[in-house]
């Protein structure tokens, strides 16, 4: 655009008629300057206490929740308090909650003046999505220029992907990231990376620069979105985020292939039966070509992360669900967590869960649920599985968790209760009562949480012993009644479906992690483990529907030492 208005300029002094720019190029340049003017607001300028700094971040929703630098916001953390200046003008003050050093990000959130109080946002594209040549435009506060906290913006193209760039101490690592000639330059850092849309595809943070001086020479480096969405729970729960780690290397052969070299005994790839020499075809899907490839890619992912793995030996194809070791980052003072920010997370997410059961139907006009089920069972180890059964489970507020068997005449016997401390079994005669192993209790106590915890007013609840324990994911696997629990979908791994976790006391020595669809607010696992034997249950919930005005997971497939059983919903009957 430049260059066609230095052209008009010269083509007018010379006597010449000037030409007009054809309309798409002004609907255009229009379209850019819309997007510009809307996303515009969501930047954010960040100081200190002391209105000391130049960094810049970036509002992802209503509720003033945005997006930084680890490194712009470590020299908050001992108050954990700064302030915000957006384009209105005005300063906010604005709160550290969860970061992640590893990574180079952070997450904070202002405070509204008032209530109730919408801040303008940005929001969080796909950057798998961006390829080559894309349009890239930076915004932020270099060099302190925005003396009325209104960002500069830059303006470049995307001019590579899947970049690595190394950090200190392996803090401050770039992975997978996007490169840009959009210049950024100090200050900047923190700031939000857009496409053409106006979606956030990064957040700046690096830059390549002149030896003779702090200033772009045409390089800049962003986090990419989709790595920071997998890391957002634990950075809304006020976490430090770790990252995770496979524990081995990988080494490039002279046919090309990727393959194993070293596996350490016990870490996460040799637990799934990965040997040296393994080809690897893909790491989540993605087909990975050289061994830097497949460092970066690794750097992108949390711990306890559910890693879907593809690999050949002797031409065969195997697949597996890898769960990555926590590397611990190196700090020089202990980070302490934010009960507060925390809980407030907790209550977060318990609120949109119900209000993805309810609706406008408050938890209190419901109390007494039924649910019979048919349920199938998974072959055992002689390839044979029970016949399906039928049974009913029923709980009231306030009352036990009771589950009764569908004889095949019709009536039924009840067979199990927990009353929130003791879990018991009858025999045929009611009146005999025998304590349930562990993993029965597990599972049953943990049905009695949901139904007389997860489901109760948020507002009543005490919240002792819980916390928001961060992010985890659903890979593309399935239960299959005819060939066992964990057998991998034949058209290969889904893309990973982002959960927040809330980890709950359930007995005097299980915990639960419930997991709720980051998306839609759906309960849809719960991971059950006691933490003295080491055993652990996994309940799955699916098939969400509206059944009598509430939704609500209609499958219930457990998958543990000694049960592998899915119940489907045969007849629902919610009383209030």
């Amino acid at each position: 655009m430049v260059r066609m208005a230095h052209t008009l300029l010269m083509l007018t002094l010379a006597g010449a008629t000037p030409v007009t720019p054809p309309d798409r190029v002004l609907q255009a340049q229009a379209r850019r300057v819309e997007m510009f003017e809307r996303v515009l607001p969501s930047v954010v300028c960040i100081f200190d206490k002391n209105l000391r700094g130049g960094g810049s971040g970036v509002l992802i929703d209503e509720d003033g929740y945005g997006l930084s630098n680890y490194h712009v916001l470590s020299g908050l953390l001992s108050t954990r308090s700064g302030w915000g200046g957006l384009g209105d003008g005005i300063l906010y003050e604005l709160e550290v909650l969860g970061i992640d050093v590893t990574g180079d990000v952070a997450m904070f959130r202002l405070i509204p003046p008032k209530q109730p109080y919408r801040f303008p946002h940005a929001k969080l594209g796909d950057s798998d999505r961006v390829r080559l040549g894309d349009q890239a435009i930076a915004m932020g506060n270099p060099f302190m220029l925005s003396d009325d906290y209104s960002p500069s913006i830059t303006l470049g193209l995307v001019t590579g992907v899947h970049r690595y760039q190394a950090g200190k101490s392996g803090n401050l690592t770039y992975s997978d990231c996007i490169q840009t000639d959009a210049p950024i330059n100090p200050g900047n850092s923190g700031g939000p990376l857009f496409n053409a849309a106006g979606e956030v595809i990064g957040i700046n943070g690096r830059i390549s620069i002149n030896r003779r001086g702090r200033f772009n020479v045409g390089f800049g480096y962003a986090i990419t979105a989709n790595q920071i969405k997998r890391f957002m729970p634990s950075l809304r729960a006020g976490l430090l985020a770790r990252h995770g780690t496979w524990q081995a290397i990988v080494e490039k052969r002279d046919d090309g292939s990727i393959v194993f070299d070293t596996i350490q005994s016990g870490g996460p790839v040799d637990r799934v039966g990965v040997q040296p020499g393994d080809r690897i075809v893909s790491i989540d899907g993605v087909t990975v070509t050289s061994v830097n490839h497949v460092v970066s890619l690794m750097g992108t992912y949390p711990a306890d992360w559910p890693l879907s793995l593809t690999t050949e030996r002797d031409g065969m194809i195997r697949r597996s669900v890898v769960r990555l070791n926590p590397i611990q980052p190196k700090m020089r003072k202990h980070f302490e967590v934010d009960q507060d920010v925390n809980r407030t997370q907790v209550r977060r997410t318990l609120a949109a869960f119900q209000r993805t059961v309810f609706g406008d139907v408050t938890s209190e006009r419901l109390t007494n649920w039924n649910w019979k089920v048919r349920r199938e069972y998974a072959p055992g180890e002689d390839g044979n599985a029970k016949p399906p059964e039928s049974f009913l489970l029923a709980i009231g507020r306030g009352a036990p968790l009771s589950i009764s068997q569908f004889e095949t005449n019709g009536s039924g016997r009840q067979l199990f209760e927990y009353d929130g401390e003791t879990a018991v079994r009858f025999g045929r005669n009611q009146s005999d009562r025998y304590e349930l192993d562990n993993e029965a209790s597990m599972i049953l106590a943990t049905l009695y949480i949901i139904f007389q915890q997860l489901l109760a007013p948020v507002e009543d609840l005490t919240l002792e012993g819980v916390r928001h324990a961060g992010g985890d994911a659903l890979v593309g696997y399935r239960f299959d009644v005819d060939a066992g629990a964990t057998q991998v979908a034949e058209d290969g791994p889904l893309k990973p479906r982002l959960l927040e976790v809330i980890e709950w006391p359930v007995t005097d020595q299980a915990r639960a992690k419930f997991c709720f669809d980051a998306e839609t607010s759906n309960l849809v696992r719960a991971r059950v483990l006691d933490t003295v034997s080491g055993v652990e249950a996994v309940m799955d919930f699916g098939d969400h529907r509206d059944v009598g005005g509430f939704v609500w997971p209609c499958s219930l497939t457990v998958d543990g030492a000694g049960f592998h059983y899915r119940d489907t919903l045969s007849r629902w009957e919610p009383r209030r």
